[in-house]
Formats: structure tokens, sequence, C-alpha cells
């Protein structure tokens, strides 16, 4: 269950060593007659150690070709203008690199704008697909997150972010019985049409400015849509409108959960509308085991636990980070 806390020396040869000791204990004798076989003996020592002297000039000699060569490969850089080999992308700008972590250091220094706070340090581990239960994204608490292949890219025009709202909307309140189902089931009033709901028709008729940051005591509706504007920028039109999906559930259950905490004035509007979102996160494992609930209710939204919770993640910790709460989600994985 996971659930999130809101916070040398040369030795000689024995021969040698003998011959050595004798000639050095007879230094002060008469000098001994030499055996004809002891000559033949020393004539044969000579021409061994002759060739073992040519053997290590020519081992020596090779050695030093093969340093050479190996000095003239590492002398040889690849040109910037070369294409080969340049099979990391960056689908935010097109650059290309010849390794993973020189696109990863790329994207970091030129597009990473939102991770400020320096938190979160590490490269990311390099995806595979090795194990049924690894996990294959990057760090949920900032835009490493959105570097997944099947995540990464970018919406950038009014156009494209008001499909993904059309889109995001269609998937979420289909009027087929049993799809509607999947809303009903949750408390969660049916839309018609996106008109009609507040949030994603305030957020169709947003200028969708990634530049812009309200003030910190805005209200929480005005707080995801900031938050779907920037990410906007790091997601690809698919994934975008699976975002929308997820922040539009999050702030319907967000009302559901704090529909007591509003006033007897205040019963024509939903929490989010009003309030501020500095309790938002408080709610957060609630609305994933009991809401979103992927396990019981067979994935009927889309979203599977681990994505459930690293968006969740993705979500709270941004909002920390830009003050507009001060809980900090923290995973505590329970064995």
């Amino acid at each position: 269950m996971d659930n999130f806390n809101s916070e040398s020396m040369n030795q000689f040869p024995n021969q040698e060593n003998q011959d050595l000791n004798f000639t050095q204990n007879n230094l002060s004798s008469p000098t001994p007659v030499m055996d004809p076989q002891d000559n033949e003996m020393s004539l044969e020592n000579n021409a061994n150690n002759l060739n073992s002297a040519q053997e290590q000039k020519n081992s020596s000699n090779e050695n030093s070709e093969e340093n050479e060569e190996n000095k003239k490969k590492k002398g040889t850089r690849r040109s910037k203008r070369e294409s080969e080999g340049r099979n990391y992308v960056c689908k935010m700008c097109s650059k290309s690199y010849l390794s993973y972590p020189a696109l990863y250091t790329h994207y970091k220094q030129k597009h990473n704008t939102n991770n400020s706070s320096g938190r979160g340090r590490g490269r990311p581990k390099k995806e595979t697909n090795e194990g049924e239960n690894e996990k294959n994204n990057y760090n949920p608490t900032n835009n490493t997150y959105f570097m997944k292949e099947e995540r990464t890219g970018k919406t950038s025009s009014e156009t494209e972010i008001n499909e993904c709202i059309d889109a995001a909307f269609k998937q979420l309140y289909d009027p087929d019985p049993v799809k509607r189902k999947r809303i009903d089931s949750r408390g969660i009033k049916f839309y018609g049409s996106i008109e009609e709901h507040p949030f994603l028709n305030k957020f169709k008729m947003d200028n969708h400015d990634i530049n812009k940051t309200g003030d910190e005591h805005q209200i929480a509706d005005s707080v995801f849509i900031e938050y779907l504007n920037k990410m906007s920028a790091f997601c690809n039109p698919n994934y975008f409108t699976k975002l929308i999906k997820f922040v539009t559930l999050f702030r319907e259950h967000s009302n559901l959960i704090n529909s007591s905490k509003l006033k007897e004035d205040e019963q024509n509007k939903v929490y989010t509308e009003i309030k501020d979102a500095e309790d938002v996160p408080d709610s957060s494992n609630e609305f994933i085991t009991d809401f979103i609930n992927p396990e019981e209710k067979n994935n009927d939204l889309g979203f599977n636990k681990e994505e459930c919770i690293d968006l969740t993640q993705n979500l709270c910790y941004w909002m920390y980070e830009n003050n507009y709460t001060c809980s900090k989600l923290s995973l505590i994985r329970e064995k």
C-alpha cells in the first residue's frame, strides 16, 4: 500500500640468488678455475639472456605502436555538424545528440525552466522494459516526468490546447450509459456540453499564457488552469488531453470532499471556485484509493495506480513549489 504523508619490489629466482651469493662470498678468494662444463652453462645462460632481452624489446615496440594507435583514436573527435549516430533527439527544439546523458543535460539546462529550487537532483534512470513491476518513468516531482517518450512534446497553439480540452470533456462525459456510469458511480455531476462545465469552459476561455503567474491566494480553479497552461509546454497533445482529464477529476474530488467547508451563502458554487489551493493536497490518499480506485474499478477512467500516484505528486509538488500550498507530499511505501 502506498500512502502520502502531507510533508614491488622484484624477487630474484632461486638459481640467480645462489649465483649472486656465491660471487659475493668469494670476492677475496683466488679466482677459481672454470670447469669446461661450467663454461658451457655460462654460454647457454648468456644466450638465454640475449633472447629474453630481444623479446622484451619487441614487446616494448608493439606496446608503443598500440599506444600510438590509441592516441590517434582518442584524438579523433566528432564535429558538431556530423549527423551520423546522433539518435537522441530533443522533441522540444529538435537538436540531436550522441548519447542520452547529453540529451538530458541539454533538456535540463535549456527547457526545464520550472525547477527553480534545484530540488530533485540526479539524472533519472534510463527506461527499460525489463520486469513486470518496473517503473518506467522519470521523477514525478518535476518536469522530467514528461520526458518519457509517450508523454514528451509540446502543445503550443491556442487551437491545439482547446482541441485537447474538447477531447478531454468528451472522454469524461460520454453519454453512453455504460461509460456514463463511471461518472455517476463516483458522485460526479454529469454535464451535457462543455459550456455547462464551470472549470473546463473557464479553461477554454483562458488565453493560455504559459508565462502568467497568479497570486498565491487565487482560487484553486485558477491554480489548476495555470498548472495546465505551463505543463502544455512539456506534453504532446495526446498526453496533455489525459492530463486535463486527471486535473478535472482531481478537482471534482476536492469539491466533493470539501463541500462541508462551504458556508450557507456559498452553496451555489463549489469549493475550488471560491477557496484557494492551500488544503487541496490533503485529500490525495482518498483521491487515489477511494475515488479513482484503479484496482477495484478495473482502471475504468484510464489511469493505473502508478500513474495516479505520479500525477498527484507532480501536481501537488508544483503547487508547493509555487507557494499555492504549504503541504508537501511524501510518498510512503508500506511493505
